[in-house]
């Protein structure tokens, strides 16, 4: 079995138009062959929660998931809130790449998860999936080290990350493939990023093709080829304590 997770991070306008859709591509042709699959980061799909409700596989998960998203934020953002989500969501670095809103953001987060499958549960943080093969949500931070932590503990081996404007996240325990879809992070950052589909913007190449590019990726780094993560010696991690995080 191939168990992958996913989870962006330092997200901008490229994020949601390639490097996230390339994810949602791959997942949308890997999860019918028998794969697991995770996204999570609860707080980020705020303004989208309507979009994921519907891709929930029964009423009942529907309903779990929602209670879940809701307690997110009757237990943070309510509890804790100075006049909106700005203090958190999106981050200055979401904002500096050109997204506006947690909604924008919120759209784009959901392409990870491409358009075909639906979510079989909503797990509890680090929980393992227990209804067999198919796509699942966690209920996770939005923070990198933490979130790909969790989904490691849950039992997840192989974690695709989608970046914007560029992020050195790696993981003790899994390989963390970093795809971007941004120019200027291929530039500047080359030596952190796995899989480049920044030809996507300008029309080089196709969602599809991302989407192949990265399963390629995988397929290699499961038969042990390192990721830049790895070879860079990136084995960022955070365990939660005491509270829930943004």
């Amino acid at each position: 079995d191939l168990w992958i997770s996913t989870k962006c991070g330092e997200s901008d306008t490229t994020t949601g138009l390639a490097s996230c859709p390339a994810v949602g591509n791959m997942y949308d042709k890997l999860i019918p062959q028998g794969i697991y699959g995770v996204f999570g980061e609860t707080s980020e799909i705020t303004g989208g929660e309507h979009l994921a409700r519907k891709r929930a596989i029964s009423p009942e998960i529907e309903e779990k998931w929602y209670k879940m998203w809701k307690a997110y934020q009757e237990d943070v953002i309510e509890a804790h809130k100075t006049d909106d989500l700005s203090d958190s969501q999106p981050t200055k670095g979401n904002i500096l790449g050109g997204l506006t809103t947690i909604e924008e953001k919120a759209l784009g987060n959901l392409e990870k998860i491409g358009h075909n499958s639906k979510f079989l549960d909503a797990l509890q943080p680090a929980e393992a999936p227990a209804r067999g093969p198919g796509l699942y949500y966690m209920d996770t931070s939005s923070a990198a080290a933490e979130c790909v932590t969790l989904m490691a503990a849950g039992g997840y081996v192989i974690h695709t990350f989608p970046t914007g404007q560029g992020n050195v996240i790696g993981n003790p325990i899994v390989p963390v493939i970093k795809i971007t879809g941004n120019p200027r992070t291929v530039r500047t950052m080359p030596e952190h990023i796995d899989v480049d589909v920044s030809g996507v913007l300008r029309r080089e190449m196709t969602i599809d093709q991302a989407g192949d590019a990265l399963i390629d990726n995988i397929y290699r780094t499961a038969n042990g080829r390192l990721t830049a993560a790895e070879a860079l010696g990136h084995r960022e991690f955070s365990m939660t304590k005491l509270y829930r995080s943004a």
